[in-house]
């Protein structure tokens, strides 16, 4: 659950149907899928396996199993450590922003409008003060531990997730247009197939199961 907590994200959901528009729909799609299979997966497995073998953080991990060279371990586990805070610096942000979103409708219905405008509003102030929440929100499930903190909310919030799938998807057939936009995702352009194509499901592959992190 954890694990598909940080692939499942706005990368994804924001990422993943641009990548598709732009190159060439289904086409993609399949060659996405193929990466996926023969690439993305078995690494997954591989990180995930030694994560379960080292029982500790991904640098200890490592120096577990690379224990002819350990300092070339160590390097590595402290290149997924600083690539995974960067992308939560990013990450924290963006949540911020939805927390924001999520809470202004609250706040007009109980007659807070000028709480609701700020929320919605743009602004160093109010980014700043909705990322720290998420942070303390992050601090919060990450203190209590693996068993009693990630996986306890991961198995709370990713059925969540899924429902708002589904009502997404739901919501956006309703829309004009939904048909041609299932039409392209679902008949390839076999013509925008290259090397660039190629190239960029490898990457979204990659991004979305959240590889070389640490996870």
């Amino acid at each position: 659950m954890a694990a598909a907590g940080s692939a499942v994200g706005l990368g994804n959901v924001w990422g993943f149907p641009t990548q598709t528009a732009t190159n060439g729909g289904a086409a993609f799609l399949l060659v996405y899928l193929l990466m996926m299979a023969l690439l993305a997966f078995p690494m997954l497995i591989a990180e995930l396996t030694i994560g379960r073998y080292g029982q500790s953080n991904p640098i200890a991990s490592l120096r577990k199993i690379w224990v002819k060279n350990k300092p070339v371990a160590a390097m590595f586990g402290v290149i997924a450590l600083l690539t995974a805070s960067m992308i939560l610096s990013f990450y924290a942000i963006l949540a911020g922003w939805l927390i924001g979103f999520g809470l202004a409708p609250i706040a007009d219905v109980i007659g807070l409008n000028g709480v609701a405008d700020w929320l919605v509003t743009f602004g160093t102030a109010r980014n700043v003060s909705l990322t720290v929440l998420f942070m303390l929100m992050t601090v919060f499930v990450v203190k209590r531990g693996v068993s009693d903190g990630i996986e306890k909310w991961s198995s709370r919030l990713m059925p969540v997730l899924f429902v708002l799938f589904i009502a997404l998807i739901g919501y956006i057939f309703t829309q004009d247009g939904a048909m041609d936009g299932l039409e392209m995702y679902l008949v390839p352009k076999w013509n925008h197939l290259n090397a660039s194509l190629v190239v960029n499901a490898m990457g979204q592959a990659f991004f979305s199961l959240s590889l070389g992190v640490g996870q």
